[in-house]
């Protein structure tokens, strides 16, 4: 079977996320404790989003270039470079950091939900609006939205989400589900400079 996952680290997500889920089964005692499960889980969960974006089924690219957004190229005006940046230093970035400064501060776990929480949105949203499924729309709804709701609520229970946390995940929610009109723009913009 030959994909075009439109880069390599689509594999590296898809070839870690069963051994993400394993770790966190064998470790479920030490994710348990502390509430570490709230940043602890982030990592397998989008690990198996992006399996589902961009591997199998995958197709997420073209689908929100072309799709969603009309263009006649499958990475533009969403580039592989721009999905890289999101996915990887974004977003296993993100998740690794909220996972090692959980005992710390909850900070950067809440800024994950956030993204989290943008891209149950923005899948969810297409889902609707389009009246099909999308690349992700799937692990979004049933694995990022009930992790957040639960996250949250724990966070709040437990003291661990401040008014910084709750805006890091506002900020980062919104600028997820914006995505779409932010590549819109950039489809504007280069469009009058060619005119």
């Amino acid at each position: 079977m030959s994909v075009n996952t439109y880069g390599r680290w689509p594999w590296v997500a898809a070839t870690t996320a069963l051994p993400a889920w394993v770790a966190a089964a064998r470790g479920r005692r030490w994710l348990l404790a502390e509430g570490r499960w709230v940043a602890g889980l982030t990592l397998p969960i989008l690990l198996s989003h992006q399996t589902e974006e961009w591997v199998r089924p995958g197709g997420f690219l073209p689908f929100c270039n072309q799709q969603v957004l009309g263009s006649d190229k499958p990475d533009w005006p969403l580039t592989r470079r721009d999905a890289f940046h999101l996915n990887v230093s974004l977003g296993w970035g993100s998740a690794v950091l909220g996972s090692l400064l959980w005992r710390r501060t909850a900070l950067p776990a809440a800024a994950v939900l956030g993204l989290e929480v943008g891209n149950t949105m923005l899948h969810t949203g297409l889902a609707l609006h389009h009246r099909r499924y999308n690349p992700g729309v799937v692990t979004a709804a049933l694995l990022m939205g009930p992790h957040t709701l639960a996250a949250l609520r724990s966070m709040q229970r437990g003291g661990r989400m401040t008014s910084r946390g709750a805006s890091a995940a506002a900020a980062m929610s919104l600028s997820l589900a914006g995505l779409p009109l932010l590549m819109e723009l950039r489809m504007r913009r280069s469009t009058r400079t060619t005119e």
